[in-house]
C-alpha cells in the first residue's frame, strides 16, 4: 500500500450499532479516526411473531442515515455495513434489509452464525499468539463460541442467548440481584453449554472479544490497580471473575452505572456476562480467560485487506510483525536498529562458543532482538529522557503477540540506562517476574546499551569479536572495517555495562582488518 486508505465497518448488533472509520497506513498500522456507538438495543423491538417492528426498523435506519452522513466526510477504500444475530433471527430480515437499503444506499450484509464466528477467531488468530484456545464473543441475542486449533476453527456454535437475552429471562430493574436469581442463570447456561459434547476441558485458554467482557477486564484493573493501561490480551483466573460478579451483585444500578471501567449502557447486562464468562470457564476447566481487543470488525477489516495484500495480516510472527510496525510508525532509524540487532547477533556467538553463556541462547536471543531493534525508540517523542519515554511508550501500547509481562520486559530492555534506572522502572512489577528473571533482563539490558556504543557511527562494520579470559579480567578483541575512533571512545565508555554483565573487569582491543 502507497498510501494512507479509510475503511469503514458499520457492525449491527442486538444491543448496539456501532460505526468505525480506521485509517490505515502504508505499513498496514491500522487505527481508528471515528468510533461512534448507540445503544438502540434491537432486540427489544422483536414481536411476539420474531419479526422486528416498523419502530425498530425506522430507528435502524434513522442510525443508518446518521453513519451515512459521517462516513461522506472520508474518502473511503470501501464501507462494510453487516447485521448479526438480532436481524439474523428476525423472520422478517429480508424486509430489513431491503428497507434499509431503499432508505441510505447501504447494503447490509447479514452474517450467518458461522461467518460471526469465524471473523472473531481470524482477528484473534492475526494479534495473538495463541494457536490453541477457545473464544467467546457474547452479544446481545446471541453468543458464539469456537474450538480452534492450528489457528482453524475445529467447532463453532453460536448460542440462542446473550446478554440482553439473559436479562429478559431471568433479571427484574432491582439491585443487587438475588443470590436465588443468579443460580438460576447459572443452572440455564450451564445446561446450554452441556449440549456440546466438544465443549470440555482441553487445557487450553478462553479468549474473549466484545463489550461484556471489555468492560469486565476494564473493571478489574480498576480494582487491581493494573500498572500499565490496555487491556489487549489482559488475563483473568476464575477467581477474578469472581471478584468482578461480586462487586456488580453488591452495587445498585445506580453505582453500576457510574463504576469506573464500566460502560453506563452496560450496567444493566453485566452480570448475566460475568456468570456466563465464570460458567464456560467450569465447563472446559480454563485456567485462563484471556480479553483481546479484536473482535468481529477488525476480522472483516483484516480480510478485506488481504484481499489486496495477501501478507498484510498472518498467523505467522505476529509479535516480529508487531514490533516492526511499531518501528516504521515511530519513524526509527531502521538501518541503525538492524545494525545493532546484527551486533548483538555477533557478540552473542562468540559468547556463546567460548562458553560464557549460562541462558538458553535462542531465548536470550529472543530477548535481545527486539530490545535492541527498539532500544530507545522514545526518541521519536523526545531526546531528552528518551529511556524514560521509551518505557512508557512501549509499556503502554498495545503490541500484538506480546502478553503485559513480555510486553514490560520489551520495555525494560529498550530503555536500558543503567541498573538503578531499572531497578526504578521494574520495582511496581517485581511480582510478575521470578528475580532470575529480572536478572537476564537486566544483562540483556546492559549487553544493548553496550552494542549501541559500538553502533556510534551505524557505518563502521565490526567483522569479529573474539574474548578471551585473562587472570582476574577479560579482553574483548573488535575487528573493524575502518578507524573505529568514535566507536573507541563510546565503548570505553559504556563498558561498565559489559563489566556488569561479565562480572569481571573487561579491557577493549580495536583494530582494523
Amino acid at each position: 500500500m502507497k498510501e494512507t486508505t479509510h475503511y469503514g465497518i458499520i457492525d449491527i448488533g442486538s444491543n448496539t450499532v456501532r460505526l468505525v472509520v480506521y485509517q490505515i497506513q502504508p505499513q498496514m498500522v491500522y487505527n481508528e479516526v471515528q468510533n461512534v456507538k448507540l445503544p438502540i438495543r434491537l432486540y427489544q423491538y422483536l414481536n411476539d411473531e420474531n419479526e422486528l417492528s416498523q419502530e425498530g426498523i425506522d430507528k435502524l435506519i434513522e442510525v443508518m442515515e446518521v453513519y451515512k452522513k459521517i462516513t461522506a466526510h472520508y474518502q473511503l477504500e470501501k464501507l462494510i455495513a453487516t447485521a448479526t444475530a438480532v436481524i439474523r433471527q428476525s423472520k422478517n430480515n429480508k424486509k430489513i434489509l431491503s428497507d434499509v437499503k431503499k432508505a441510505t444506499g447501504i447494503s447490509l450484509r447479514l452474517l450467518s452464525e458461522e461467518e460471526e464466528a469465524f471473523y472473531g477467531q481470524y482477528a484473534i488468530a492475526r494479534t495473538t499468539a495463541f494457536t490453541e484456545g477457545y473464544t467467546v464473543d457474547m452479544g446481545g441475542g446471541s453468543t458464539e463460541i469456537t474450538y480452534f486449533k492450528d489457528n482453524q476453527i475445529a467447532h463453532s456454535h453460536s448460542f440462542p442467548f446473550g446478554v440482553v437475552t439473559l436479562k429478559n429471562l431471568f433479571f427484574n430493574e432491582s439491585f443487587p440481584e438475588k443470590e436465588a436469581t443468579l443460580k438460576q442463570v447459572r443452572k440455564y447456561v450451564k445446561e446450554q453449554f452441556d449440549t456440546l459434547s466438544w465443549l470440555r476441558e482441553r487445557n487450553i485458554p478462553i479468549i474473549a472479544i466484545g463489550g461484556s467482557s471489555r468492560n469486565i477486564a476494564s473493571v478489574h484493573e480498576q480494582m487491581t490497580d493494573f500498572p500499565v493501561v490496555g487491556i489487549h490480551q489482559y488475563e483473568m483466573k476464575q477467581k477474578d471473575l469472581k471478584e468482578t460478579l461480586d462487586l456488580f451483585t453488591s452495587l445498585s444500578l445506580e453505582e453500576l452505572q457510574s463504576l469506573d471501567g464500566l460502560s453506563k449502557d452496560r450496567a444493566d447486562i453485566i452480570i448475566p456476562a460475568n456468570i456466563t464468562f465464570m460458567a464456560l470457564m467450569e465447563q472446559v476447566e480454563a485456567k485462563k480467560f484471556i480479553f483481546c481487543n479484536k473482535g468481529l470488525r477488525e476480522g472483516l477489516l483484516m480480510e478485506e485487506i488481504n484481499h489486496r495484500f495477501p501478507q498484510a495480516f498472518t498467523t505467522t510472527n505476529i509479535a516480529e510483525t508487531s514490533v516492526q510496525r511499531f518501528v516504521e510508525t515511530y519513524q526509527m532509524d531502521v538501518s541503525r536498529s538492524n545494525k545493532r540487532i546484527e551486533l548483538m547477533r555477533l557478540f552473542v556467538n562468540e559468547l556463546q562458543e567460548k562458553q560464557f553463556l549460562t541462558e538458553d541462547k535462542e531465548k536470550l536471543l529472543s530477548y535481545l532482538t527486539f530490545g535492541a531493534q527498539l532500544y530507545l525508540i522514545g526518541s521519536a517523542i523526545e531526546e531528552d529522557d528518551s529511556p524514560f519515554h521509551s518505557f512508557y511508550l512501549l509499556a503502554n501500547s498495545n503490541l500484538n503477540g506480546f502478553t503485559h509481562k513480555q510486553r514490560i520486559a520489551l520495555a525494560l530492555l529498550a530503555s536500558y540506562k543503567n541498573k538503578s534506572f531499572f531497578k526504578l522502572l521494574s520495582k511496581p512489577f517485581k511480582k510478575w517476574f521470578t528475580e532470575e528473571e529480572l536478572n537476564l533482563l537486566r544483562r540483556a539490558g546492559g549487553l544493548t546499551k553496550f552494542m549501541e556504543a559500538l553502533n556510534a557511527t551505524s557505518v563502521n562494520d565490526v567483522l569479529s569479536f573474539s574474548l578471551v579470559e585473562k587472570s582476574n579480567k577479560y579482553v574483548l578483541v573488535i575487528e573493524w572495517s575502518f578507524d573505529p575512533l568514535a566507536e573507541t571512545y563510546r565503548g570505553n565508555r559504556q563498558k561498565k555495562h559489559l563489566e556488569n554483565v561479565l562480572q569481571k573487569k573487561v579491557v577493549l582491543d580495536f583494530k582494523i582488518k
